[in-house]
Parts: C-alpha cells; sequence; structure tokens
C-alpha cells in the first residue's frame, strides 16, 4: 500500500512539472499561474502546493532531473583523446541533440532566469559546478590561481554556447549555423591550448 502511494505521488509530482513546461512553452513562465498548472494537471491548487510552492521551485526540480546529463556532456569532453576543432565540432554535435531533446526546459529556464534570482542563481550554480569539476579533473594538483583561471574559461565558453544554442535552436535562427559551429568548435579547442 505504501509503493503505491509512493508511486502515485511521484506520478502527481510529475504531471505536475510536466503541465507547468508544457504552460510555459504556450503562454511564456511569467503568464503562467499556479492555479493554471494546477488546472491542466487536474488537480487542484492546495495539491500543488503540497509539491512545490512557486513556478521556480517547479523549474529548479526540472534543472536538477537533467543536471547530470549536462555534467556528462562536459564529462565527455573531458575523455575526449583529440581535441581538435574537427573533433570538437562533433562533441557539439551531440551538444546540439541535448539542446533539441530539452528544447522546452531550456526555453523555461531563459524566461524564468530573466525575473527570477533563484533560477538564475541554480543555473549559474549548475555551470560553476561543471567548470570546476573540469579545472579539477585537468589542474587537480596546479595552484589555485590557475584552477580558477581554467574554471573562468571554461564557464565563459559554456554561457557563449548556451547563449549561441538558445538562439540557434531555440529561438530558430540558424541563419550561420554552421559557421557558428565551427567558430565554437575553435574556441572551444583553446580552453585545451595548454
Amino acid at each position: 500500500m505504501a509503493a503505491n502511494r509512493t508511486s502515485k505521488s511521484v506520478a502527481t509530482r510529475q504531471r505536475f512539472v510536466d503541465e507547468a513546461l508544457r504552460l510555459f512553452k504556450e503562454q511564456g513562465y511569467e503568464r503562467t499561474s499556479m492555479a493554471q498548472i494546477a488546472a491542466a494537471a487536474g488537480s487542484s491548487r492546495a495539491n500543488l502546493y503540497l509539491y512545490f510552492n512557486s513556478k521556480s521551485q517547479i523549474i529548479r526540480a526540472r534543472m536538477a532531473e537533467i543536471e547530470a546529463e549536462v555534467a556528462e556532456l562536459y564529462v565527455a569532453l573531458d575523455g575526449m583523446p583529440r581535441r581538435t576543432p574537427e573533433a570538437l565540432r562533433e562533441w557539439l554535435g551531440t551538444a546540439r541533440e541535448m539542446w533539441l531533446r530539452y528544447a522546452t526546459e531550456f526555453e523555461a529556464v531563459n524566461q524564468a532566469m530573466a525575473i527570477d534570482p533563484d533560477v538564475l542563481e541554480e543555473w549559474l550554480g549548475l555551470i560553476r559546478r561543471v567548470s570546476s569539476a573540469h579545472a579539477s579533473r585537468h589542474l587537480g594538483d596546479a595552484p589555485e590561481d590557475r584552477r580558477v583561471e581554467r574554471e573562468v574559461h571554461m564557464t565563459t565558453l559554456m554561457m557563449s554556447l548556451e547563449r549561441n544554442f538558445y538562439f540557434l535552436y531555440i529561438r530558430g535562427h540558424k541563419e550561420r549555423e554552421e559557421q557558428i559551429l565551427t567558430s565554437l568548435a575553435r574556441q572551444w579547442s583553446r580552453l585545451f591550448d595548454d
């Protein structure tokens, strides 16, 4: 009986997240209310508030669900035997697949970051965690100033990738997609020049 209650609770929570993301995509993060999310999930606001206190909390829950996959993308980058612009172009193809798979989530995060400091902090935290892990893998015993420099370099590259992919794959501005991807690959290869 307890297992049935737990699985029902997990399904209810996921339904709230899924419906929130659908509504954020259809009408925007700012224009979607908690009442609309509850109604779309076939539930009450009171029940929704048992799971989530805010839209921000819903977005951050989904971010937490996909963080491991985002981090794995960068672990794969670190594990590449060659990091030439050509090889990195292939890695960017994998990154593009992830962005297309999570387009709804990335759009919702982008909208939420513009108005919600908690979502912005969580997104920046994800970038910091990934760049810190990268620096540790490559410069674990190096002086702190070198590790910080590497983290900052990685952070700027991740933010550039995020902005470029947002406009290419979320907003659909693909006019110079191949040139942008080639440029990004060259930028990423410089991270490994040392």
